[in-house]
Order: C-alpha cells, then sequence, then structure tokens
C-alpha cells in the first residue's frame, strides 16, 4: 500500500479554531494559496503520479476543491466517499476548544467524542473501511480529507487505536505518505508543509 494523504486548506473556521465537522463551508484565501503550494510540493514528490492514481476525496467541498487545484484534475475523476468525511462534531460543531470546555472543563475529543455526534471508535471504523478499499489497489492512492479524520486514519493505518490519533498533529493543505516497506506499514512522511520549502 502506498496512500498520500493532503488535507484541505485553511478555512474561516480553521483559523479561528472552530470545529468543522460536515459544515460545507469553502476554502477562504488563505485555504486556496495554501493549496496551490501544495500542488508544486506533490507534483515534484509525486512526478506524473497524478495521472495514474487513483484519487479519493471526501464529499465536503473543502477536501473536493483542494484535490481539484492540488491535481489540476477535474473532480469528475475523484472516488467520493463518506468514509472521509470529518469527525461529526454534533452539538459542538462550530465551537472552539475554549467555548466547549466552559460549558464542560474535563472534556477530551479523544476520550468523550462529542454529545450528538460521533466518538473516536466510530470515526476509527469508517476509516478502517477505507483503509481496506485501499488494500486493494495496487496503484498509488492520494485522499483529500480533514484534520481529525486523517489523525485517526493514521494511527489505525498502523495498528494503534483510534484514540491514539491525539499523538499526530496536522496542519491545513499538508502533505503525509503511510506506505508498506519490507512487509510493516510505515508513516513515512507526516504533516509536510510546503511552505517550508518554497
Amino acid at each position: 500500500m502506498k496512500l498520500v494523504l493532503i488535507r484541505h486548506g485553511a478555512t474561516d473556521w480553521s483559523i479561528t479554531g472552530q470545529h468543522t465537522g460536515i459544515t460545507n463551508i469553502p476554502l477562504n484565501r488563505l485555504g486556496l494559496q495554501q493549496a496551490h503550494h501544495t500542488a508544486k510540493i506533490a507534483k515534484q514528490l509525486l512526478g506524473k503520479s497524478f495521472k495514474t492514481a487513483i484519487i479519493y476525496t471526501s464529499p465536503l467541498q473543502r477536501a473536493i476543491v483542494t484535490a481539484e487545484i492540488v491535481t489540476g484534475l477535474s473532480q469528475e475523476l475523484f472516488r467520493v466517499t463518506s468514509d472521509l468525511l470529518e469527525f461529526n462534531y454534533g452539538d459542538y460543531e462550530g465551537l472552539t476548544p475554549d467555548e466547549i470546555r466552559r460549558s464542560n472543563p474535563n472534556w477530551d475529543i479523544w476520550r468523550d467524542g462529542c454529545p450528538g455526534g460521533e466518538i473516536p471508535e466510530q470515526v476509527g471504523l469508517r476509516v478502517k473501511s477505507f483503509i481496506k478499499i485501499v488494500e486493494k489497489h495496487d496503484e498509488l492512492v492520494i485522499a483529500f480529507a480533514h484534520g481529525h479524520l486523517f489523525r485517526i486514519l493514521g494511527a489505525c493505518a498502523v495498528g494503534l487505536g483510534p484514540q491514539n490519533g491525539e499523538i499526530f498533529t496536522l496542519d491545513p493543505a499538508t502533505l503525509s505518505i503511510i506506505e508498506d516497506v519490507r512487509g510493516k506499514r510505515v508513516i513515512k512522511l507526516w504533516n509536510f508543509d510546503p511552505k517550508l520549502v518554497l
């Protein structure tokens, strides 16, 4: 398996730290710029692989638009899957961690999940379903989706539990690679920020 994960670029809510799950919020100007930076680096790292890769994306526009910019391909060529939807934050959608902790001081998303939404184990079931799909492909797979979702995917891909996603930070428009190397599944690259080399 070779799986490239590309988180979508910034939105107004990611800038303010608001939990953005299923709200279909667009990229902002910074997010569009970030996607263009990521496109340059991704093309250097992956070469012509975009044309032969299998591209999956979350149904949400911030992921789809990032995928269009980074790959230069039309969304009609993408495989859209609800397995890649972001963590459903339920009652906490649109709130910042500080706002949530004013009413629930001991809240921890990795332990408690979100009332009216999902718990990490539920997201873990979705990412494990997606990993099984990826494992059936011989080609490079590139996925465009979201921060918490990819953190859980990274943990599950290497045999950790969904709650272990807490140890993986993931910034907007970054690139990560999970790959099988000598019979072991490894995280070959994580949270690579194109701005560091541009």
